[in-house]
């Protein structure tokens, strides 16, 4: 009956702290990092939304600063920027308010494996 990243239940279910946020946002690490990242943010909407497209552009405009001052800060050469919406039936998602993953990997040589991750379902 209640939503873990909604802001008032935020520090009760998620032990990391904020390293960012704005009116719109939150930046944290995952308390559940994809094994093998190096790094493994989550980008959670403040207010409690659950689709893409009921994003305002302002939503979006302050999504893309935080996502700037976390790639300076952390000196990031490259990453993987997922969002999860909708339906956990379909995105493997755990909770359905919107939010978004930024994960950071080691550089590719060839002794690195790949980093695996629940995007969704197959038949």
């Amino acid at each position: 009956g209640f939503c873990p990243f909604c802001e008032q239940h935020l520090s009760k279910h998620h032990k990391r702290p904020i390293i960012f946020k704005n009116r719109y946002w939150i930046v944290t690490e995952n308390s559940w990092p994809y094994r093998g990242s190096r790094f493994h943010f989550l980008f959670i909407l403040r207010p409690h939304v659950e689709k893409v497209e009921d994003l305002s552009p302002q939503m979006w405009s302050a999504l893309r600063v935080l996502y700037t001052k976390v790639a300076k800060q952390y000196g990031l050469k490259g990453a993987t920027f997922m969002m999860r919406s909708g339906d956990t039936k379909f995105t493997g998602a755990s909770v359905t308010h919107l939010h978004a993953h930024l994960i950071v990997g080691s550089p590719r040589t060839i002794n690195t494996k790949k980093i695996q991750a629940l995007i969704g379902f197959k038949h």
